[in-house]
C-alpha cells in the first residue's frame, strides 16, 4: 500500500483554520485535525520523476504530513500541508536546498492556510494523482509523543538507517531490493537483528545518493519467503547502529505467528 491515498470524496477546501503568524514553534493549538493548526509550504525545483508519495518519503522524517498537491499548471512545484508549524519548521531547516532526483529543492512558507482538495485533480506523468492525503497515514512518525520521541532530527547524510524489517531478511536481500528499484548502490551495508526485527545501515558515496534512495525505497513493501516486509528509512549521522532511537515494528507474518504459538504452548506446559 502506498503511503498516501487519493481523496476520492473531494469536497471544497472547507473553512480556513485559525493560524498564528509566521512559522514559529508556538501556536500549534486547536484549528486543524487533532487540534493542530496546519502549516503550508511551497516546494519548488521538483524533478519530473518526483510525485507526492516520493516527496512524502523524505518529508515524513521531519514532521507529520497532511496533504501534498503537485500543481498541474506550474511544473516542478508542490504545495505541502504539514500537520503543524513544528513540522514545517523542521522541513525548512533540514530539507531546503537539498538535492533529490537530480533537482535542488527550494522550500518556503506559503501564504495559504491549507491545501484545498476541491476541483479537478490532475494525473502526473507517472500515472499517479497530483493530490495525496496523509492525515491518517500509519507512516506518519509524529502522531503521538511516544512516536515522536523515537525520531532523531538530523540533516540528510550519506548514511541511512533502515528498520522494521523481518528477521528472515539478510544483506543480500536488501541490496537486491534497492537494485530492483533502481536505487544507487551502497558502498557498505551492516545489519543488526533484535528479538523482533532486522535493522541496518546503508552508506552511500554522497548525501544526494542517500536522499534518492530514501525517496524511492522508504516504505517499500512486499513479501519474502511468505513473510511480509515494510522497509522504513531515516537519515543518521552515526556509523554505528542506533539501538534505541527508532521505532522497531514487528512485521506481520505467518512465521511470526508460528513463533508466538510455540511460545504460548511452551508457557502452557511449563
Amino acid at each position: 500500500m502506498e503511503p498516501g491515498s487519493s481523496n476520492s470524496n473531494r469536497g471544497g477546501g472547507g473553512g480556513r483554520p485559525r493560524r498564528t503568524g509566521g512559522m514559529g514553534r508556538g501556536g500549534d493549538m486547536a484549528g486543524g485535525p487533532g487540534g493542530f493548526i496546519p502549516a503550508v509550504l511551497m516546494v519548488h525545483g521538483l524533478s519530473p520523476n518526483m510525485n507526492p508519495n516520493k516527496l512524502y518519503n523524505i518529508l515524513c522524517m521531519y514532521g507529520d504530513v497532511n496533504k501534498i498537491k503537485f500543481l498541474m499548471t506550474k511544473k516542478g512545484i508542490a504545495m505541502v500541508e504539514m500537520k503543524d508549524n513544528r513540522g514545517a519548521d523542521n522541513v525548512l531547516r533540514y530539507l531546503n536546498r537539498a538535492k533529490a532526483l537530480g533537482s535542488q529543492l527550494s522550500i518556503s512558507p506559503s501564504k495559504h492556510r491549507e491545501v484545498g482538495t476541491g476541483g479537478n485533480i490532475g494525473i502526473l506523468d507517472d500515472g499517479s494523482e497530483a493530490l495525496q492525503v496523509y492525515q491518517n497515514s500509519r507512516f506518519n512518525r509524529y502522531a503521538t509523543e511516544k512516536k515522536a520521541a523515537k525520531n532523531r532530527l538530523v540533516e540528510p547524510t550519506k548514511i541511512l538507517h533502515f528498520f522494521a524489517m523481518p528477521l528472515e531478511i539478510d544483506e543480500e536481500f536488501v541490496l537486491k531490493l534497492l537494485e530492483d528499484k533502481g536505487c544507487p548502490t551502497p558502498t557498505s551495508i551492516s545489519m543488526h537483528k533484535s528479538e523482533v526485527c532486522s535493522a541496518g545501515l546503508l552508506e552511500f558515496e554522497s548525501t544526494e545518493e542517500a536522499i534518492d534512495t530514501a525517496v524511492v525505497a522508504n516504505h517499500m513493501q512486499g513479501s519474502h519467503k511468505g513473510v511480509r516486509y515494510l522497509m522504513k528509512i531515516a537519515f543518521t549521522g552515526k556509523k554505528s547502529m542506533p539501538m534505541d532511537n527508532y521505532e522497531e515494528v514487528k512485521p506481520s507474518s505467518s512465521s511470526a505467528k508460528s513463533r508466538d504459538n510455540k511460545k504460548d504452548k511452551a508457557e502452557e506446559t511449563a
